[in-house]
């Protein structure tokens, strides 16, 4: 059974992407969940307070995901499809959170919470270490900065999942397979080999002989 204090989050974080920490109030929450506003003092000090909880226990579940899958991969393929999968699953069980961090600035600005900005920097760092893991290997092509590729990976990874929020309950795993042909195999087909022009002008070669000899053949029986 989900507790009064999951339900708190739940409705709120849907509220706070709508309006906005700033434009939801305190008894819009209580009012979705069924509260007085009063009530909802005994399980969070204020709404800020909600939006802290909802982003602190989104970063805390994701890292722990990381945490517990990378050391059973290696190599930058399986390492990326780890933490891509891995974000995607993480954000299907906090749909709101990557979206109320990313829409409040309260929270990635400078004045963002300690907790928050250590949790942030630490998730970033297992996509560095894995691609600068794989630039020392020589998996990541040498004309890509690690650090750079890392991020634009990342970013690419949460704004899908922000897209595809309302669906990524059913469309997860395409959502990261995607992500994972476009950043690591790349979005282009193979380029096709061009025209055999040897083959080709064998054939028109062989096709002239052929129409010579026929000519050929007509004139001597026009002698005879």
């Amino acid at each position: 059974m989900t507790s009064r204090r999951n339900q708190i989050k739940r409705v709120a974080a849907k509220l706070f992407i709508e309006s906005g920490v700033g434009g939801t109030s305190v008894r819009d929450i209580a009012d979705g969940v069924g509260l007085l506003s009063g009530s909802l003092y005994h399980h969070f000090p204020s709404k800020d307070a909600i939006a802290f909880a909802i982003i602190d226990d989104f970063l805390t579940e994701l890292i722990s995901r990381y945490e517990s899958v990378l050391p059973h991969v290696t190599g930058m393929r399986d390492e990326l499809r780890a933490l891509v999968h891995s974000s995607v699953d993480v954000a299907t069980r906090h749909p709101y959170a990557t979206e109320i961090y990313q829409n409040e600035r309260t929270y990635h600005g400078p004045q963002a919470p300690t907790q928050i900005a250590a949790a942030v920097y630490r998730a970033h760092g297992f996509w560095v270490d894995t691609a600068t893991r794989a630039s020392t290997n020589g998996e990541l092509s040498p004309e890509l900065d690690p650090a750079e590729f890392a991020r634009m990976v990342r970013e690419g990874v949460w704004w899908s999942i922000r897209y595809h929020r309302e669906s990524l309950t059913q469309r997860g795993t395409t959502v990261a397979d995607t992500l994972l042909a476009v950043f690591i195999d790349g979005a282009a087909r193979p380029a096709l080999p061009p025209p055999d022009s040897t083959t080709g002008s064998r054939v028109a070669r062989d096709r002239l002989a052929d129409l010579e000899a026929r000519v050929a053949a007509l004139e001597r029986r026009s002698l005879d």
